[in-house]
């Protein structure tokens, strides 16, 4: 059963406005007098969740129906991690709890990219984890279906969504990312200390188990977090199992790969724009006027990356000729800022499988391949490849259709068996 303090704090956020009214600030006063946080910041029920309404969700998906075991309860945490440029801020995230007699597999989830962008019809702020959003799929259903067959959730927002809203959001910065959603899981697990949930151990070392997942930025998101949490802070946590798919792990050979393309690329440059603006404000601060050739730079500067979507995707004619030069010099500042996030090429102890469909033509392969080929070469306890080469998909659907086979292959296999 669940903890006396779980089960009170269920109670208090669970019951009707007009009974706890005038008694809910000195249960709540109780909960937070029995426990002196140091990372969490502040917390808030969002909701809770029956199993039979996650079913609801999957309909006729009888693959899903067989794991969804548990009902769960939602969380919004804040805590402090550090920005891309040293400064403290108070970011935000996801916690989903399963409602299980025994413990938890607590489990780091990273979200795929979600558009920030001055125009609301393509700006995603709202989709965020910690708004449980509904029209987002990998937390409506993937990750409230992980929940509920017993992995505690902990999904950052990321800076620049959530709590830190108003703030650019440096996509793709490995370091960041590492940190936000390094420290997001810190926060998570003191929050299960509060609430007395428990952690599965291993039932040979007795360390708690920890399992890391991600699709496309969430791909990139946990290959950064894995190799931080074990050049960093193995002392604190042991990985038992990552699994991450379609990221942009090599980002050395992507910027080779988009900026020297010849001709359209065949789908929006938007997302390589963010990355490069990205590294410029990290690392170069030069503006967007030294990258763009100047009609392409006042669209962007005025209208945001996705106002390129329906006007140009050919490379040599948006990016001015002295960026596609450095771009081709190896020790130029901004090939070193690729370098400096390239995560494909490290020795991992804690096993790892990468998930890539081969015609992707949003995230290229050749990034899996690449990681797999150097990770293995350097010696990586275990890792595995898994491609995907279904066709019954038009080409820009491949993508999102690997999506979904990812997270189905993951919770039915990967995590379950290792395979």
């Amino acid at each position: 059963m669940q903890s006396n303090k779980f089960l009170r704090l269920f109670f208090l956020f669970s019951m009707p406005l007009f009974f706890w009214a005038c008694d809910n600030n000195e249960m709540e006063d109780d909960l937070n007098n029995e426990f002196e946080f140091q990372y969490v910041v502040n917390y808030e029920f969002l909701d809770s969740i029956s199993s039979d309404e996650i079913s609801e969700r999957f309909g006729e998906n009888n693959l899903a129906s067989g794991f969804i075991n548990f009902d769960i309860t939602a969380h919004r945490i804040t805590y402090m991690t550090e920005n891309y440029d040293g400064t403290e801020v108070e970011a935000s995230g996801l916690v989903l709890i399963p409602i299980v007699s025994g413990s938890s597999k607590l489990t780091s989830f990273q979200h795929s990219t979600l558009a920030k962008d001055p125009n609301p019809q393509i700006d995603q702020e709202n989709r965020a984890p910690s708004y449980l959003p509904v029209d987002n799929d990998e937390i409506h259903l993937s990750a409230s279906l992980f929940a509920s067959n017993g992995y505690m959730i902990s999904a950052p927002d990321y800076i620049g969504y959530g709590s830190t809203k108003e703030m650019f959001h440096p996509y793709e910065h490995a370091q960041t990312t590492a940190t936000t959603s390094y420290d997001m899981l810190v926060a998570a697990r003191e929050y299960a200390e509060f609430l007395d949930v428990k952690i599965k151990t291993d039932s040979d070392t007795e360390e708690e188990e920890l399992y890391l997942l991600g699709y496309s930025q969430g791909g990139n998101s946990t290959m950064a977090l894995h190799k931080y949490i074990e050049e960093n802070h193995s002392d604190k946590f042991t990985i038992t199992r990552s699994a991450m798919g379609a990221g942009a792990y090599h980002k050395s050979a992507v910027g080779d790969y988009i900026f020297n393309y010849e001709g359209e690329l065949g789908f929006s440059i938007s997302l390589y724009l963010w990355v490069m603006d990205t590294y410029d404000r990290v690392y170069l601060q030069r503006g967007m006027d030294y990258y763009l050739k100047p009609e392409y730079a006042n669209e962007v500067k005025t209208k945001g990356y996705f106002s390129l979507v329906e006007i140009n995707t050919n490379p040599q004619e948006i990016f001015t000729e002295e960026f596609i030069a450095e771009i081709n010099d190896p020790n130029s500042p901004f090939s070193l800022a690729l370098a400096d996030n390239d995560i494909h090429n490290w020795r991992a102890e804690a096993p790892i499988k990468l998930y890539h469909h081969e015609n992707d033509q949003l995230v290229p392969y050749f990034n899996s391949v690449d990681a797999f080929n150097n990770m293995t070469e350097k010696g990586s306890t275990e890792v595995l490849f898994e491609t995907y080469t279904f066709t019954n998909v038009s080409p820009e659907n491949i993508h999102g259709s690997a999506g979904a086979s990812f997270f189905a292959d993951v919770i039915s296999l990967y995590f379950r068996s290792g395979i």
